[in-house]
């Protein structure tokens, strides 16, 4: 079987509060290679992405293998914040009140950011997350890489990053990296600054030269956690796009900065939250899925792998990947604008209190980590979470 494979945005989502699509800001000062915007599920022209082009709440960016993006990013937690977006990155940003304090988050699915920040206000916070690890920045400028086998290297130039695994805190400062490993071990090692470029490229082809010994066997595992997962996902996806006519009101409530009564407001909330609740538990593990597929989709074709060794179910699932990969990532940036719309119908709900008005919202975008691990030779396909 020939795999093959498209370009694939790398997404940036902007969660927003108060008013939900227009606290925080985020224009494009740099760019190179090939860049795609999508809105709310819909694809802007390419006539309309260029220097200045601003980001709103649950944008999607798109980088490709040759793309680039720098981002300046006006947010309340920091005076000065700006992220450099390198090839092949999928991420998203998301701006939140937790326990009334201001916290700007970027979840990173695929790919390297580089990020420099002032010093934050007092009781703010910024953070980079991956699926199993937080960094949360002091005033300073680092870098996160990840791995397709979901490992990651952090470095950092000035100031310092406190790293996150399974609840166990590192403090990074120039002069030492941060690694995880596929099973969420970590280790902080010295490496002299001048060091680091280099160190990082070698840690980049020894992730992908062990992922590519064992691509065989990777690729039957994530096939087939993608037969297991994409129906749950795909049902609770269709569950709240039949409902339509509740997301495209408030998309224009929000848009002309109109508020609702309390209760139009909480009538469909309570009509969306079974199915917003079902989606937030599936749509995570859907996309680590779905971005992880794409990387060893297009490893193993570039290695020249022979795939024949694959089963019949996992040839035939990845067929149905690679067909309906565009339509798939579409419907993963929908799911993301039905939570950013649903967010506003809750503070709606609530009565315009800055803090959510249930259990529901807390961590409502799965801040806890996970992870979906790519199996050693020898062992059988599994998953934790």
């Amino acid at each position: 079987m020939k795999i093959t494979t498209r370009i694939l945005p790398f997404i940036i989502f902007l969660f927003l509060s108060l008013p939900i699509w227009s606290e925080v800001s985020a224009i494009i000062v740099d760019l190179d290679g090939e860049v795609i915007i999508s809105r709310n599920g819909i694809f802007l022209d390419e006539s309309e992405i260029d220097y200045g082009t601003e980001l709103f709440s649950h944008d999607i960016l798109q980088t490709g293998l040759n793309g680039y993006v720098e981002l300046s990013i006006q947010s309340p937690v920091s005076s000065d914040l700006s992220v450099k977006v390198l090839e092949g990155t999928t991420l998203f940003l998301e701006h939140t009140l937790k326990r009334q304090h201001p916290e700007t988050s970027l979840t990173l699915h695929r790919g390297a950011v580089q990020t420099k920040a002032a010093s934050l206000i007092q009781g703010a916070s910024f953070n980079i997350k991956t699926d199993s690890s937080v960094m949360g920045i002091r005033g300073t400028t680092f870098t996160v890489t990840t791995s397709p086998d979901t490992a990651i290297l952090v470095s950092c130039r000035e100031g310092s990053v406190v790293c996150t695994t399974d609840g166990n805190e590192s403090l990074i400062q120039p002069g030492k990296i941060y690694e995880t490993n596929t099973m969420g071990q970590f280790r902080v090692n010295p490496i002299p600054p001048e060091e680091i470029d280099q160190y990082t490229i070698n840690w980049k082809k020894a992730r992908l030269d062990a992922l590519a010994n064992n691509g065989i066997l990777s690729l039957e595992h994530y096939a087939s956690l993608y037969l297991q997962m994409a129906p749950g996902f795909l049902e609770s996806y269709a569950e709240l796009t039949a409902k339509q006519d509740i997301f495209q009101k408030w998309e224009t409530i929000i848009r002309e900065g109109r508020t609702m009564s309390m209760g139009e407001a909480t009538r469909d909330k309570i009509a969306l939250s079974n199915g917003i609740i079902r989606l937030r538990s599936r749509l995570p593990v859907m996309e680590h899925i779905f971005y992880t597929l794409y990387d060893l989709t297009a490893l193993l074709e570039s290695s020249g792998k022979d795939t024949n060794e694959l089963s019949d179910t996992a040839n035939r699932t990845l067929m149905i990947y690679s067909k309906r990969q565009q339509e798939f990532v579409e419907k993963l940036t929908k799911a993301r604008y039905y939570f950013k719309v649903f967010l506003e119908i809750d503070k709606q709900a609530s009565g315009h209190s800055l803090m959510p008005s249930s259990d529901l919202m807390d961590d409502f975008l799965l801040d806890d980590t996970f992870f979906i691990t790519p199996p050693a030779p020898g062992q059988s396909a599994g998953s934790s979470r």
